[in-house]
């Protein structure tokens, strides 16, 4: 009976949004890019799966008209409505495996240098264009190739690349997230430093260097943060030393810790040695493995009826590493609760400026909360005196952590919210995660704009 239930009342949802789909997180995707499919399977460059896309393309047609006739019902059988969730999620399977092949196809064209190929892939700009990887590939290709700047999409495509990495860069300052070409300490210096180190400042993460009484040297690294940070160590030369690891070095140094991170042995005793290098540290772990079998919950009072105004994949703020993030439209001094048990790691509070430019990012309020995989869980956007928590402290789930508010770059009152990690490719970026949200209505894996959830 609980399944019945749960599948009624999320057709009611959706139908009672104002959407005219049931199941609109699977069913809007498709219909929003039906149309690029079609135009796709007709390029030369997609000739041996065009058949293919084509019966994909009439099969969303298909399905999406009996998702439209079924709203019109004004009470359908659950078992239409099972039938009609299947052929969205094999839809759903198909559109990535599309996607996934334009990926392919794109980088084939960019590798073997076909202008013809490329430009009539990016002329349709699926989902893989955002990714950062792919775009930055598209638009370094798109430079080398096209001097006289005639394609449009891609002159968009890089200033969405320029204002992106503007913002990050702001946040990455302003938060304290990264530090790099930072000097390696003497062991003895080392003691001194610590002592002028805070929560976040730049050396907050120490790394010091020794001999190992052969020749060669020990390095050191101590982590002063309550949170795991992933720290890198890049030589820019080395003389008649063997490195323990591959060069460039990254680890992970949980917080309050100290452990050796890698040796330099001596290669030849006649000959001298020598070594210039810097290290930098990011906040959060590039090795987490997220527990994707875990459910969050929603960050507000129990029993809040809750709406999305941006989901996964939605608008310019949500793209690429940053895709996998949800925005909900809340009055200023809602309350905010852990989605997940953890430790508080980020706090801020004192800001109360807010706009729609990157240029406000540095002023948001937030809370950042380090869960027990090495994953952090990010509330941005609280109000002035928004964060109820401290640096260190513990936190369960559902447990109140601030209230939300309209601060750093925003186009108005809303709570910011992901599960993030490092990215594993940049080493300094974050990079947000899919999770599940348990709601009343069941598990969420795929909120949209437009989506309305109650609180468990």
């Amino acid at each position: 009976m609980r399944t019945v239930f749960v599948v009624l009342f999320a057709f009611a949802l959706a139908a009672g949004n104002g959407e005219t789909l049931p199941y609109y997180t699977l069913a809007g995707p498709l219909e929003k890019n039906a149309e690029s499919f079609e135009r796709l399977s007709k390029k030369p460059v997609m000739e041996a799966q065009s058949a293919g896309m084509r019966q994909f393309v009439e099969k969303i047609r298909v399905t999406l008209a009996e998702g439209s006739r079924i709203a019109r019902l004004p009470k359908p059988e659950n078992s239409l409505l099972a039938a009609y969730l299947s052929e969205l999620r094999e839809l759903e399977r198909s559109r990535q495996s599309i996607e996934a092949l334009y990926r392919k196809s794109l980088l084939r064209a960019i590798e073997s240098d076909d202008k013809n190929s490329f430009e009539q892939l990016v002329s349709i700009p699926l989902e893989p264009l955002n990714h950062p990887r792919v775009r930055s590939e598209a638009i370094a290709f798109y430079d080398r190739n096209y001097p006289k700047k005639s394609l449009p999409f891609l002159e968009k495509l890089k200033e969405e690349e320029a204002l992106e990495n503007r913002s990050i860069q702001t946040a990455l300052v302003q938060e304290q997230a990264y530090e790099e070409h930072l000097k390696i300490l003497k062991r003895s210096e080392a003691a001194a430093v610590k002592k002028t180190a805070q929560i976040g400042s730049r050396n907050s993460v120490i790394l010091s260097a020794e001999s190992d009484g052969k020749g060669g040297y020990e390095f050191e690294a101590e982590n002063l943060n309550p949170y795991t940070v992933t720290l890198n160590i890049d030589f820019a030369s080395i003389q008649n030393l063997r490195p323990s690891g591959k060069i460039p070095f990254f680890i992970e140094i949980p917080g309050n810790s100290r452990k050796k991170v890698l040796g330099l042995s001596r290669v030849s005793p006649t000959e001298g040695v020598n070594y210039r290098a810097a290290y930098g540290w990011v906040r959060g772990s590039a090795f987490a493995v997220h527990d994707d079998n875990y459910r969050y919950g929603l960050p507000f009072s129990k029993g809040s009826n809750i709406v999305v105004s941006q989901g996964y994949h939605g608008g310019i703020t949500h793209r690429g590493l940053s895709a996998y993030a949800i925005d909900f439209p809340v009055p200023v001094g809602t309350p905010i609760h852990a989605a997940r048990e953890g430790i508080v790691v980020g706090a801020e509070g004192s800001h109360d400026r807010g706009g729609l430019s990157p240029d406000f990012r540095q002023f948001a309020n937030y809370v950042i909360i380090e869960h027990s995989d090495g994953t952090m869980g990010n509330y941005y956007h609280l109000m002035r005196g928004g964060a109820a928590v401290r640096i260190g402290q513990k936190v369960a789930q559902g447990e109140l952590i601030g209230y939300s508010g309209n601060t750093g770059y925003s186009s108005g009152p809303h709570l910011h919210f992901s599960i993030s990690k490092v990215d594993p490719v940049t080493m300094r970026r974050p990079m947000n995660l899919p999770v599940k949200i348990q709601t009343r209505e069941g598990i969420v894996t795929l909120p949209q704009k437009g989506d309305r959830y109650t609180v468990q």
